[in-house]
């Protein structure tokens, strides 16, 4: 199986590696390969994915599957268009020229939902972002649904992890504002690892998933928790305003009915080894 992965960011890197390990041939693109770690058994190549004539030569040769992984373009006004929008437009001008079509999974957001009163939502959910951000992620996604082969499109909350220590460098910082908001999280690992299942184990993907952990959880408390853990004193108050990511809780039924198993079901897991490697700094 060839696998072509369109951005080879922190996500990608570890598909990369859970892939080779299946004796697949995998190639990484991004800007950079000098930057990127040395992994056995991945190719990497240089190409910008927001240029046209660049992608038409990556298709050259035939992919089994695509993982699409895209950031915000750096230095851009209009970043989130030039990151995700612009790429996928050239991806659908090259594919739509192409006799073979490969699978598709694009990784996007759960910022194309903008609900802020705590509601439950799922793939069926409206989508109806507000901000600039949102609006550019879910037209890139209509571009990913318009083409003309397989896609899954895997809306991930937000993802930590290693190196993803926003949470606890505020607390040490200070700079906590508790809110009485429901978030949602997915640790890095599960999505690498429900990508390697959707493309080792699963015949039929959906065309979209919710990629988040079990349990949505009130801002405020996942802060009380790691406090908690670090020894730390929190601000007594909680904001009950609605912060900028709107309060919203995931239901994951798309990707616990396709087999997998999260290793991190809860933010408590994940955070557990991260506290650990924080608190020997």
């Amino acid at each position: 199986m060839q696998t072509l992965l369109l951005g080879y960011g922190d996500i990608a890197d570890r598909v990369a590696q859970r892939l080779s390990a299946f004796k697949n041939q995998v190639t990484g693109v991004c800007r950079t390969p000098g930057n990127k770690p040395v992994r056995p058994g991945v190719d990497l190549i240089a190409a910008d994915l927001g240029n046209e004539q660049e992608l038409y030569q990556l298709f050259r040769q035939k992919w089994d599957n695509v993982l699409i992984t895209l950031t915000p373009a750096k230095g851009a006004e209009d970043s989130y268009h030039q990151g995700y929008v612009v790429p996928c437009r050239h991806l659908q001008q090259v594919l739509s020229q192409q006799a073979h079509q490969p699978n598709i999974i694009y990784v996007s957001s759960t910022g194309v939902y903008a609900q802020r009163e705590g509601e439950w939502i799922d793939e069926n959910s409206p989508t109806e972002p507000t901000s600039a951000s949102g609006k550019a992620l879910l037209q890139a996604e209509s571009l990913i649904h318009a083409l003309p082969g397989p896609t899954s499109i895997l809306r991930c909350s937000g993802i930590y992890g290693e190196g993803r220590d926003f949470l606890l460098r505020q607390l040490s910082q200070g700079k906590v504002q508790l809110r009485d908001s429901w978030t949602n999280r997915i640790h890095q690992d599960d999505v690498a690892g429900f990508i390697v299942h959707l493309l080792t184990e699963v015949t039929r993907p959906l065309p979209v998933y919710l990629v988040n952990d079990d349990e949505p959880v009130k801002q405020y408390e996942v802060y009380q928790w790691l406090a908690q853990q670090l020894g730390l004193e929190l601000p007594g108050n909680i904001d009950t305003e609605v912060g900028p990511r709107g309060s919203k809780r995931c239901l994951n039924k798309g990707l616990k009915d396709s087999g997998y198993q999260l290793q991190y079901p809860s933010f408590r897991q994940g955070y557990a080894a991260l506290v650990k490697q924080w608190q020997r700094q």
